[in-house]
C-alpha cells in the first residue's frame, strides 16, 4: 500500500474511532490504534471491536489495570488485527498474564502488553511451551535488572519478553545491551530512554555493533537538522530507523509522510505520534516493495514497533489509572 493510501485510510479509521470514543479515550490512543489497524491491513469492524472491548471489561476484575479504557481498547485492537478468534485469544493471553505474575512480574499495564507479546510468539498453546517462554523472559528481565537496577522497571516488561524470544544465550544478549547503552552516552543522557533504545538495538541483532551505533547517532543528528524533535518514550523509535537503514535511504520519505500527518488538523498537536506513524508507514511500504528491508528484519521491526507503541500507551494508561486512584482517595 502506498503511503498516500495509508494516510487516507489512517485518517478514515481515526475519524471512525473518534466518533465513537472521543469522550472516553485519549486522542493518543485513538491515533495509535488507527495506525495499528492500517499497518496490520485489518479493516475496522466497529461492532467487532466494541463487542470484544465490552467482553474484556466484563470478564476482568473491577480493579484490574486493563479496566483502563485506553489499554483495553488497544488490547482489543491488537487481538482483532492478529487473531481470527480474538475472544479466545484474550482468554489464552490472560493465562499467559497470570503465569507472568506467578513468575514475579508485577501487575501493571506493561505486564498486559508483555503477556500479549509472549502469547503472540507461541508456536503452540501448551503449559509446557508457556512455562518455557515465561522462564526465559523472567531470566532476561532479571539480567536487565542486574545491569541497571534503578532504571529497570515494569516499563521494560514488553522488551524483556521480546528479547527472550531472540536466539542466543541470555548473557550474550545482555552484553550487547550493555555495549549499546554505554556507547550511546555520546548522544543521550543516562536514563530510561537510553536503556529502551539499547534494548531495541539488541533485539535487532546486527553483526556490526559499532556500525549500528554510528547509524543511530547519524539518525539523531539528521532528525535534529530536519527540526524533528523527539522526546520521552518516543525517542527510541530512532533505534528502529537505525536497524532499517541509513538516513540517506529513508529520511526523505519519513519526513514527507510526517509533514503530511502534522498538517492534518486533528494530528498537529501530536507530533511524536505522527512521527512514529510515519516510520511505520514508510517501512511497511518498503517491505511490500521488497526494498531496503528483508522479510526477517521487517518482522523484527514490526515487533519492536508494537512494543514501542504499547510502551507509550501503557505509560498513558498507567498515568490515567494513577489519576483515577488519586481522585477516588
Amino acid at each position: 500500500m502506498e503511503t498516500t493510501a495509508q494516510i487516507e485510510r489512517y485518517v478514515a479509521i481515526y475519524e471512525q474511532l473518534r466518533k465513537k470514543y472521543r469522550w472516553r479515550i485519549n486522542n493518543t490512543s485513538l491515533m495509535m490504534l488507527a495506525g495499528q489497524l492500517v499497518t496490520a491491513d485489518t479493516p475496522l469492524e466497529m461492532n467487532k471491536l466494541i463487542a470484544l472491548n465490552d467482553t474484556i471489561k466484563k470478564e476482568s476484575s473491577q480493579f484490574a489495570y486493563i479496566q483502563s479504557a485506553d489499554l483495553r481498547l488497544l488490547i482489543s485492537g491488537m487481538l482483532i488485527s492478529k487473531f481470527n478468534n480474538p475472544e479466545q485469544a484474550f482468554e489464552e493471553m490472560m493465562t499467559v498474564y497470570e503465569k507472568l505474575i506467578e513468575a514475579g512480574y508485577s501487575r501493571s499495564p506493561h505486564a498486559y502488553i508483555a503477556a500479549y507479546a509472549l502469547y503472540a510468539s507461541l508456536e503452540e498453546y501448551t503449559d509446557e511451551e508457556m512455562d518455557r517462554h515465561v522462564a526465559r523472559a523472567k531470566n532476561m528481565y532479571a539480567g536487565m535488572k542486574k545491569q541497571h537496577f534503578f532504571l529497570t522497571s515494569h516499563e521494560d516488561y514488553p522488551l524483556s519478553v521480546l528479547l527472550a524470544e531472540e536466539e542466543g544465550e541470555e548473557e550474550e544478549l545482555l552484553d550487547d545491551m550493555a555495549y549499546y547503552y554505554d556507547q550511546l552516552h555520546i548522544v543521550l543522557a543516562k536514563g530510561n530512554n537510553r536503556q529502551f533504545l539499547s534494548q531495541i538495538l539488541t533485539y535487532g541483532r546486527q553483526d556490526n555493533r559499532q556500525l549500528l551505533v554510528q547509524n543511530t547517532v547519524t539518525w539523531l543528528d539528521d532528525l535534529k537538522t530536519r527540526k524533528i524533535k523527539l522526546r520521552g518514550n518516543h525517542l527510541p523509535i530512532v533505534g528502529v530507523l537505525a536497524l532499517a537503514g541509513t538516513p540517506s535511504a529513508l529520511i526523505g520519505e519519513v519526513k514527507q509522510v510526517y509533514d503530511e500527518l502534522i498538517s492534518i488538523k486533528s494530528f498537529k498537536w501530536h507530533k511524536d505520534i505522527c512521527f512514529m506513524t510515519a516510520v511505520r508507514f514508510v517501512l511497511q511500504t518498503k517491505v511490500e516493495e521488497n526494498n531496503v528491508l528483508d522479510v526477517g528484519l521487517a518482522s523484527t521491526i514490526e515487533s519492536i514497533l508494537q512494543a514501542q507503541q504499547a510502551a507509550v500507551l501503557a505509560a498513558v494508561s498507567a498515568g490515567a489509572a494513577a489519576s483515577a486512584s488519586s481522585s477516588n482517595n
